[in-house]
């Protein structure tokens, strides 16, 4: 028994917290965010590295601080970084990748197709473009206090397709997509004001290219509505309305009533149709289940007669938004919605039939929403 007793006593000393020593020295590439200096003809890295200042047993401080670094390419600037205080920087081993317009327009995946075949690198990471990198970006991370700022802007790029505004798009697939030729991508872009950062539309890129074109937040929403993402999980919060819990909000504007709506349910089907000697016609049928309530003082249902005539405006005011976000992602000949992996796969007579390329932005593509409004007043 005495034996037990005292090996007892020798396992809690040996597990103390000795071991929170080493958390202090450990440092984690949080973001990479790499630009294009148009005067210099260089490419600038930015590491933003996190560690511990304080590590303890159920606690944890966080400080971030960055580094630049500036050479010919993103693999040489890469390289430079084990001879920064920083690092050393192991292939790009980060959470997030932030890519500027302009590296974006000089042929992103040539400059990063290393990284494929490199090890250590968080390949899985999302890749995000922001429209202003400027110095002031990055100096909110080199500060004497501490700083959470690199988690905040981790979790609010992730919150982007948790709650259904865009999806987000690894360096893997973003990668990738150079080899696929039906593969074309929409990558959020992100901005920086007044030290936080908000969502400001997205890239329409081609092939991994970028096209220089840019959606709206509006037409985001629109493409969302398009591709059709199933059941919509974002919350909304400050409304009392028992109609509110996990569903995206909506308002608008009929008959001098306001109005929200919270989609339940949402799914597109793309139907083609074939046109003799000429392209074919593409029909994007979406079924959009919702819930609606008047705004106001007092909340009420809705009356049934008031509910056909808000379903038809509804429906026709989701296919305005949508036929102008359609016509600038044919403009920008940026294939998101997947129509021609659609043609490919289940109309394979009519592909045959197609340059895609060069017959894509003359295809005529026409929306057709149906909404259903859920909830009416009970007679």
């Amino acid at each position: 028994m005495k034996r037990v007793v005292v090996s007892i006593m020798i396992l809690l000393l040996l597990t103390g917290c000795w071991d929170r020593l080493p958390l202090r020295n450990l440092k984690i590439v949080d973001i990479a965010a790499i630009n294009y200096d148009e005067k210099s003809k260089k490419v600038l890295l930015n590491y933003v590295v996190t560690k511990s200042s304080k590590a303890g047993q159920g606690s944890d401080v966080s400080l971030s601080e960055s580094t630049e670094i500036s050479d010919s390419s993103v693999i040489k600037a890469v390289g430079q970084g084990l001879y920064k205080e920083q690092g050393p920087f192991i292939g790009i081993n980060t959470r997030l990748f932030l890519l500027s317009e302009s590296f974006a327009a000089h042929q992103p995946v040539h400059e990063l197709a290393f990284l494929l075949e490199t090890p250590f690198t968080t390949i899985n990471s999302p890749v995000v473009i922001l429209d202003d990198q400027d110095a002031a970006f990055f100096k909110q991370f080199n500060s004497s206090t501490i700083t959470d700022k690199t988690k905040l802007l981790n979790d609010f790029v992730k919150s982007l397709e948790t709650y259904g505004i865009v999806p987000n798009v690894t360096m893997m697939d973003f990668l990738l997509s150079k080899e696929e030729p039906l593969n074309d991508l929409v990558l959020p872009v992100i901005k920086h004001v007044n030290s936080r950062m908000e969502f400001n539309g997205a890239l329409l890129f081609r092939q991994s290219e970028s096209t220089s074109m840019m959606l709206n937040n509006e037409q985001v929403q629109s493409l969302m509505f398009l591709v059709g993402n199933g059941n919509v999980v974002q919350k909304l919060k400050g409304f009392s309305s028992k109609f509110n819990y996990g569903r995206v909000a909506r308002t608008g504007h009929l008959d001098d009533k306001d109005y929200a709506f919270f989609i339940k349910k949402i799914n597109s089907k793309i139907i083609a149709r074939q046109r003799l000697s000429k392209l074919p016609d593409i029909t994007i049928k979406v079924s959009m289940n919702i819930y609606a309530t008047e705004l106001g003082e007092q909340l009420s249902g809705l009356k049934t007669e008031y509910v056909n005539e808000m379903e038809k405006a509804l429906s026709n005011h989701l296919n305005e938004m949508a036929t102008n976000t359609i016509k600038k992602i044919q403009e920008a000949n940026s294939d998101v919605l997947g129509i021609g992996k659609e043609l490919r796969a289940f109309h394979p007579a009519i592909w045959k039939t197609l340059e895609w390329r060069k017959d894509y932005p003359q295809v005529l593509i026409e929306p057709q929403f149906e909404v259903r409004i859920l909830n009416t007043e009970i007679e």
